[in-house]
């Protein structure tokens, strides 16, 4: 297990900094329609139109968090180098990475000086690029599936 994943499976953090965050998924989300549901005591699932995705907190991060693809391409090689072209030019906070075989769209952060309109700011950049990235890879690599 990376590190990374170790500490997502940490210690839930304490009260203080999980009331700061429900405070921004309620602030943002309440009048959206969008639904949200709080998993744990760290974990807020966020479902937009077109993807989910996770709001998780760990004693020392906030990690938002998006599967885009359950399974890799016939054409890894490509479609890795893909990855790495839209981590450099296209993703902006948040990156594209693998999980357990499965593609993440990622953006982790220190909880410390963690504000609300840095949370509005990341819903955005997910709400801006993740449908576009997914379409151009789903496109490009497993045309015909939805």
């Amino acid at each position: 297990m990376s590190e990374l994943e170790n500490e997502l499976h940490s210690e839930p953090p304490d009260n203080n900094i999980a009331g700061r965050i429900d405070e921004y998924v309620n602030k943002f989300y309440s009048s959206s329609g969008q639904e949200v549901v709080r998993v744990r005591h760290n974990i807020w699932a966020v479902r937009e139109a077109s993807y989910s995705f996770n709001v998780i907190i760990t004693s020392l991060l906030v990690v938002f968090d998006a599967m885009m693809f359950e399974e890799l391409p016939e054409r890894k090689d490509a479609f890795f180098g893909d990855l790495l072209n839209l981590n450099a030019h296209r993703a902006k906070a948040s990156k594209l990475c693998m999980v357990k075989d499965k593609i993440h769209l990622r953006i982790i952060r220190g909880l410390e000086d963690f504000d609300y309109s840095e949370f509005v700011a990341h819903v955005e950049e997910y709400r801006e690029i993740f449908p576009e990235i997914k379409e151009k890879l789903q496109n490009k690599y497993f045309p015909g599936e939805a």
